[in-house]
């Protein structure tokens, strides 16, 4: 739809045959709501195609150009197209917009002339209710894409919060859920996007990160919205803003006191106040007046209090109903804007009516094809839904499984760690057991040795003691034959044997000496002995406890290694999984909390927003439209309250009332 389409037609044709081909060509039915807009080569400014009349019989710029005949170029070549957004009408030339060329030829000689006018299709008329009354998705799309381009452009105000939430859904038609994006291997750019009008980052100390941030925050609540969801969701808040479907006139009372018009879809002034000058908007609903600001209006006229709207060269007349005198006259600048507030004003009110007439064989029937196919829609959107829920749940089981299979694998890999950390630890106890077994069973070798050597000395002592004995037993038994002796012989023996005896008695002494310390060294070694036979039987038990452990010892190694064979670590048995076969009704009333908390989680997202903007604002550069709106919030109210005000009373006396401004 956002394109440049290209025709070649005749020169003579008229205004509503170019306007007929252009809703053919994009399937548009609900035509009665756009138009075609062309820059005015004599006034230069943009004006309206008339559909009564041929195409060269009104003010369009010619652009000629020449090309060769040999190569002829079909109108509807691809080649030349070139995507474009739909919007306003561009407030100089050379701004690119949706644009028809149209052409007509002549041939000369080897060369073919064609002559390219530049028209511009866009929403001339808006409806009442624009998310009841629009049938077609063409037409609720070409709408969306028109009042999206009027907000950035800042045709229509719209305060910062209201434009980071219509930014968040023109996001979610265009790419669609945010976590789908972010998942998938696309890359998303958010900086060649237009998603904020200028002055948001003009007026709020808010850096692009920033805004891109609670954009995106808002852009997640709005998840599972189809494309047409989200510009019907668009449209719907961007409806409640003042000047929405509102063409701006500036008028005066006198003739003379105005040199040009203020078009909405042209210009965006902020001018405080004028001396006697007014503001004339034209909507759906009726002509208002404003003079302090463009937000709030100080007389509202509705189409039914309206019974004619007359235009005289810079003069308007409204003929009110019910007296023929209740009329009021002003002026504009020039007349092609009396000529264009007047095509509004007779456009606007023949829609008001028919919309309050029974609707009409075509109306009925595209309703009826529209409800079909929107059934259909929801049908196959139902089911996708209803397939896409099943395959999150079935990921989600699978999901989990795979976790708890992780878990397992981690929590048996931890234990093998465990396992093998003991396994080292009792293999280095081991080791140390085998090294103290050794140190000892060398040190009970010495000491069989030591003990062998004092069972030879012992048995040593015992033979000399014996011989000790046998000798001390031979020589009492020569002292006592002595003795005997000594009485039958003579004194000369006795004296004789005198020395001899006293020397064998020092002799016998000291033998008994050497017997008696020849004893204490026995009993010392038996001692000793006894000591070491109670070291040898504590060596043997402990030999007998080292061999137990190393035993004990083998026997965990061996659970050890059956534990971490394969086998072992076989997984859990596979359960298969069981699909919820849920309701209808429980579905709805899932999908029913699930919109209800994301609706509060925008609700608390758009005020945290509102709190951030109002201490950020920078309150130099606050416009008199940031000012008014900031005083109608303050009193609580907004478009619809301002026009019951404006409305209030009968028509003469808003007449009077009008007079008086």
């Amino acid at each position: 739809m956002d394109a440049e389409l290209q025709f070649t037609i005749e020169g003579t044709v008229k205004g509503h045959t170019l306007f007929s081909l252009v809703c053919q060509t994009i399937g548009l039915r609900e035509h009665w709501y756009f138009g075609l807009k062309f820059l005015d080569k004599i006034s230069n400014e943009w004006t309206w195609l008339q559909m009564n009349r041929t195409i060269l019989s009104q003010p369009i710029q010619i652009q000629s150009s020449i090309i060769s005949s040999k190569r002829p170029e079909s109108p509807n070549s691809t080649d030349n197209l070139k995507p474009h957004l739909l919007r306003s009408p561009p407030t100089s030339p050379s701004t690119s917009t949706l644009s028809l060329p149209l052409s007509s030829s002549s041939a000369s000689g080897g060369q073919q002339s064609i002559n390219i006018l530049e028209l511009y299709f866009v929403v001339k008329f808006y409806p009442e209710e624009i998310t009841n009354e629009l049938i077609q998705d063409i037409t609720r799309h070409l709408f969306y894409l028109q009042v999206k381009q009027d907000i950035l452009n800042m045709d229509i105000y719209c305060p910062p919060d209201t434009a980071a939430h219509l930014a968040s859904l023109a996001l979610q038609a265009k790419f669609g859920d945010y976590d789908q994006i972010t998942s998938s291997s696309e890359s998303l750019n958010l900086e060649s996007e237009a998603l904020l009008p200028l002055s948001c980052f003009q007026k709020v100390e808010l850096s692009r990160s920033d805004w891109f941030d609670r954009i995106i925050a808002l852009w997640r609540t709005h998840a599972s919205l189809a494309r047409e969801e989200s510009e019907m969701a668009y449209l719907k808040h961007a409806q409640d803003l003042d000047m929405f479907g509102l063409s701006f006139f500036e008028i005066s009372k006198m003739q003379g006191g105005n040199k040009s018009n203020l078009s909405s879809q042209q210009q965006q002034s902020d001018q405080s106040s004028i001396a006697t000058e007014l503001w004339l908007g034209i909507d759906s609903l009726g002509i208002r007046f404003y003079k302090k600001n463009k937000l709030r209006p100080e007389v509202f006229f509705s189409w039914s209090d309206i019974k004619s709207v007359t235009a005289h060269d810079k003069k308007v007349i409204l003929n009110m109903t019910g007296d023929k005198n209740a009329t009021f006259a002003f002026y504009s600048g020039k007349s092609s804007v009396s000529k264009e507030i007047l095509d509004l004003a007779t456009g606007n009110h023949e829609l008001y009516m028919k919309r309050r007439r029974e609707q009409s064989i075509e109306i009925q029937q595209m309703r009826y094809f529209e409800e079909q196919q929107q059934k259909e829609k929801h049908r196959t959107f139902a089911r996708e839904r209803q397939l896409r829920l099943q395959a999150e749940k079935e990921r989600d089981e699978i999901g989990r499984k795979f976790d708890e299979y992780q878990q397992q694998m981690k929590d048996i890999h931890d234990t093998l760690l465990k396992y093998q950390e003991a396994a080292e630890l009792l293999a280095r106890k081991a080791h140390i057991s085998s090294e103290e077994a050794r140190l000892q069973a060398e040190k009970a070798l010495e000491i069989e040795t030591q003990l062998e050597r004092c069972k030879y000395e012992i048995s040593r002592n015992e033979e000399e003691k014996r011989l000790y004995a046998r000798q001390i037993s031979e020589c009492e038994q020569i002292i006592s034959t002595l003795v005997n002796d000594s009485v039958k012989s003579n004194t000369a023996y006795y004296s004789c044997r005198c020395g001899e005896i006293s020397l064998l008695s020092s002799t016998i002494e000291q033998r008994r000496k050497e017997a008696e310390e020849l004893k204490i060294e026995v009993a010392k070694w038996r001692v000793a002995e006894a000591a070491a036979r109670e070291k040898l039987l504590s060596i043997t038990q402990l030999n007998q406890s080292i061999a137990v452990t190393n035993a004990a010892a083998q026997a965990q190694q061996n659970l050890v290694q059956s534990s971490s064979s394969p086998r072992a670590l076989s997984p859990p048995p596979y359960r298969p999984i069981l699909r919820n076969q849920e309701s209808n009704q429980s579905d709805e009333r899932a999908l029913l909390i699930e919109k209800q908390s994301k609706q509060a989680q925008l609700a608390l997202q758009l005020q945290d927003l509102k709190n951030v903007i109002q201490s950020k604002k920078i309150e130099q550069r606050q416009t008199f439209l940031d000012k008014a709106y900031e005083e109608n919030l303050a009193v609580g109210d907004n478009k619809y309250s301002t026009i019951q005000k404006a409305s209030s009373g009968t028509a003469s006396k808003r007449m009077a009332m009008l007079q008086d401004l």
